[in-house]
This record gives structure tokens, C-alpha cells and sequence, in this order.
């Protein structure tokens, strides 16, 4: 396995590629898209080593812990396949392809109660599922403002449809730019009802410093403390969030917004004692939605400790007004 750190990763596919097949999407419908998809990401699945290898990692943890699905090369495929269609449905709740009738929004009081308030906050998701299915968030209450944290230098190609199909409700802002001026603006915009949405399962570039060892399906991984360290700052109210490809007949989507914590707390004597435990029931709750819906997990890169060597990574930004980096 390649000891390379994800965000290290170029973005796999030219701008011309990925335009194209929006194009056939967007003229042809979403059966055509499908039969040009099989060639383009058997292309992927042959050319990227490490990315398969990832895959069938995450196939055999979760066949040990939960038996759902047997490991092989086809499975792998399919996952890759999976990834390529979450790649349509981006492009589509952003072109407005699919409505809140599409979706089915599990119990979500503790939010609804934040948005009446006026209360902001912020969300973790994942790259288990659809982050960009969170727009229809946006859509549903009308004068909620979702800003999105992504470390998008791996995939500006990409990015730079979404921002050309984007909404005036949900903003992309670049993680790895952030700084602590940012992070006061970061400050504001939760003081003012807006919500910050990052993810949860991804260590930042800065290394291991700013991490997390938790037990995830059944073997020590890293996890971000970004998160949970941005969140104690801003002293606002913390929900998970992740949004699936239902496997129910009635609705294309599932999303699930429940309450993490009503406000993160680190207390100085023992803060990376209080942070492991945050990290570790996040860790819980992203397991168990991995067992629910095991192929559509788009991380695609060596999580767990055993078989990743992690390297001291060259210092970044701080993207927050403390001695140590986060990020999403």
C-alpha cells in the first residue's frame, strides 16, 4: 500500500473528462450516463492501485465484523461503481434533479429546534454516503445557510462544475486555506444560524499530532480532531450528518441529522483524554452506518494504523488560533 497521505492525491480524471460526462447526463438522462460509466471507471479500478487496495481493505474489515458481504474483485468494482454514481447525483442536487420529495429525513428534532431558534451549528459527516445531497438541507429550511469545509486541491477539476451549478444557500469554503482569521469568520457565521459542515474520517495533512487512535471496525485508526476542537471554539451545538442511497422503494435518498453533542467540551487537564472519547463515539456511530450501507464508503485510501505508515507531513496553515492545525 502506497504511504501516501491522501490529500497528496491528484485528482483523478481531466476537467474535460468529467464535463463530458455530465454532458451525457445532462442530454442523454441517467441510463446512458450509466452504460458510459462501466468503461470510465473500469479505466480507474485498472490504473489505481492504491485506491483498489483501499477498497478490498475496507471490504474484508467489514466482512469480519459484520459477514453482510464477501470480499473479491467484483465486489471492489461495484464499490467503485457506487462511487461513480454518487459522482451523478453531485452534479444532480446541484442542477436541481432531485427534489425534497426524493428524500426521506429521519427524526431530526434537535436541529429543527436549532433552526427555529435561529442557533447555528455545526455538522460532521463523512465521505460514507453523499455530503452534497445536504444542499436539499438548505432547500427545506429556507433561511438556513450550510457552508461546506472541503480540502479541495485534490479535486479542483470537479469542484469547478459544482461551483459553476452552485447555490446562494450552501458555499464551499477551502480548508486548507484556513486560517485564524477564517476561524473568527467561521465564528460569525454560527453566531448568526449559519451551520458548518465537515468531515469526520479523514486525518489532516499537518499528521498524526492532530489525531485520534479509536477502535473502527475493529482495528486502530486515526481520526481528526479538527472537528471536535473546532466545535469546543465555537461552543455551538454538534450533529452527525450522512445521506444515503436509499433501499427503499419510495425514496431516492435517506438523510440521517442526529445530535452529537449539545456542545463540545475540553477541558485542559485532560483535553486528548476528553478528544478520544468524542473521536471514539463518532468512530461507533460511522461504523454502524458502514454495516447499513457497506458500499457506498468513497474514502478509497489505507485508514487503519496496522497497514498504513503514517509520515510526518511539512507543516500547513494553522486553521485555527491554536499552536496545532485541524482540518476536515
Amino acid at each position: 500500500m502506497d504511504n501516501q497521505h491522501w490529500s497528496e492525491l491528484k485528482e483523478a480524471g481531466a476537467l474535460s473528462g468529467i464535463r463530458f460526462m455530465f454532458f451525457v447526463y445532462k442530454y442523454f438522462g441517467r441510463l446512458p450516463f450509466k452504460l458510459v460509466l462501466y468503461p470510465v471507471i473500469l479505466y480507474f479500478y485498472a490504473r489505481r492501485h492504491e485506491a483498489r487496495a483501499a477498497s478490498l481493505e475496507y471490504l474484508e474489515q467489514l466482512n469480519k465484523q459484520h459477514a453482510a458481504l464477501e470480499p473479491s474483485k467484483w465486489l471492489s468494482f461495484k464499490h467503485f461503481l457506487e462511487f461513480g454514481e454518487s459522482l451523478l447525483d453531485k452534479l444532480a442536487v446541484w442542477q436541481g434533479d432531485i427534489s425534497l420529495d426524493d428524500i426521506l429525513f429521519h427524526p431530526r428534532d434537535a436541529f429543527l429546534s436549532c433552526c427555529e431558534k435561529g442557533q447555528g451549528g455545526i455538522l460532521i459527516g463523512s465521505h460514507l454516503g453523499n455530503l452534497e445531497i445536504c444542499r436539499a438541507l438548505s432547500l427545506q429550511q429556507k433561511n438556513t445557510r450550510i457552508n461546506v469545509l472541503m480540502h479541495t486541491s485534490h479535486a479542483e477539476n470537479f469542484n469547478k462544475i459544482l461551483k459553476q451549478l452552485g447555490s446562494e444557500q450552501l458555499s464551499i469554503i477551502q480548508v486548507n486555506s484556513i486560517n485564524p482569521a477564517t476561524a473568527m469568520m467561521l465564528n460569525e457565521k454560527v453566531q448568526q444560524g449559519e451551520f458548518i459542515v465537515l468531515t469526520g474520517d479523514r486525518t489532516p495533512p499537518s499528521g498524526d499530532k492532530n489525531s485520534s487512535v479509536v477502535n473502527f471496525l475493529g482495528r486502530e485508526a486515526d481520526f481528526p480532531n479538527g472537528p471536535m476542537i473546532l466545535a469546543s471554539l465555537l461552543k455551538c451545538p454538534v450533529f452527525t450528518l450522512f445521506c444515503f442511497r436509499s433501499q427503499r422503494p419510495d425514496y431516492r435518498y435517506e438523510i440521517f441529522l442526529d445530535e452529537f453533542s449539545e456542545k463540545i467540551v475540553l477541558p485542559r487537564k485532560d483535553k486528548q483524554s476528553a478528544l478520544n472519547q468524542y473521536s471514539q463515539s463518532f468512530a461507533d456511530r460511522l461504523a454502524s452506518f458502514c454495516k447499513q450501507f457497506p458500499l457506498q464508503w468513497y474514502n478509497f485510501y489505507s485508514l487503519w494504523k496496522a497497514q498504513a505508515h503514517r509520515n510526518p507531513h511539512k507543516a500547513q496553515e494553522h486553521i485555527l488560533p491554536t499552536s496545532r492545525q485541524t482540518d476536515s
